[in-house]
């Protein structure tokens, strides 16, 4: 199992924060070559962005500066300990009504609002026209070899680590900011295993019938979406992040209509070939879920 995922609900009470509006981050790591990439972005990432001059004015050139950093210090680590070995990542952070998003690879997040599906982002692989022409123009090449890759090697163009690929494997994150007006459901992160074989349609529709067959518990919906990417055929490690951003047991607000507070609400699963290995419950946990007041 070379995946890792971060679930920080309550961001600033992990760093003491007084200053600042709520808080929260949320991030998936897909390793490949190996778990020391993803162990080492999971643990340092969210750190290095708290430490990011930038943190309390700018989040989004924090978020791409943290993962820069976190990306040189993780190459000179697998240069002293010969480690072979990359992540993709993506990480969604909530400060108080805005969303921010940043990620290299195939990792993806979605914002579902009134039901339907937002694009946040577009995933690097090799194929992307863009990532195909950066690669060309630094002399490497892409290649079909069961699927594109960069330099007949690796399906992504941009992680953590993968020394020996770069500049190839880009460690330059890309990033989007989103405003928040408190119509929006809920997000799913997840890992290339899972959006390999679902679409965000079908994942939405997942969560839809999950929520209606069970009077809008979210208990267990994240086991639902990895089910429902291994009976797709999906034999990758898989992890799902749902992070619910208002209860859905009531009604969206409508456009006119004072906005109640909203809850972020993050359950994850990940899974390997053989086993589901579900996150310990934090001590925020309510009810086997995890709540956060994010205004």
């Amino acid at each position: 199992m070379e995946d890792k995922h971060v679930i920080i609900p309550d961001f600033n009470t992990l760093f003491n924060i007084q200053d600042q509006e709520e808080q929260a981050f949320f991030a998936v790591f897909d390793g490949h070559g190996g778990v020391d990439a993803a162990i080492y972005a999971a643990n340092h990432l969210h750190v290095n962005l708290v430490h990011q001059e930038s943190f309390s004015q700018d989040p989004i050139e924090a978020l791409c500066k943290a993962f820069k950093v976190t990306d040189e210090r993780f190459v000179k680590k697998a240069s002293r300990e010969k480690l072979r070995c990359g992540t993709t990542g993506v990480v969604t952070f909530l400060r108080g009504q805005t969303l921010y998003v940043a990620w290299l690879g195939d990792s993806q997040v979605i914002l579902v609002r009134r039901g339907q599906v937002v694009e946040l982002m577009k995933p690097h692989k090799p194929d992307r026209e863009d990532e195909k022409k950066r690669i060309e123009a630094l002399g490497g090449c892409v290649i079909w070899f069961g699927t594109w890759r960069v330099n007949g090697s690796l399906s992504v163009s941009r992680a953590i680590g993968d020394s020996e690929h770069k500049p190839y494997i880009c460690g330059d994150a890309d990033h989007s900011v989103f405003p928040l007006d408190g119509s929006e459901d809920y997000l799913i992160l997840a890992c290339d295993g899972f959006w390999d074989t679902v679409s965000p349609e079908e994942a939405v529709r997942v969560v839809s019938d999950h929520l209606q067959e069970n009077s809008g518990d979210t208990t267990m919906i994240a086991h639902k979406l990895v089910a429902s990417a291994r009976d797709a055929g999906s034999s990758d490690n898989i992890t799902v992040i749902v992070v619910f951003l208002r209860d859905p047991r009531s009604p969206p607000p409508t456009s006119t209509e004072e906005e109640d507070e909203a809850m972020v609400e993050g359950q994850a699963v990940e899974e390997d070939a053989t086993e589901v290995e579900e996150e310990d419950q934090a001590p925020w946990a309510f009810n086997n879920t995890s709540f956060f007041d994010s205004r």
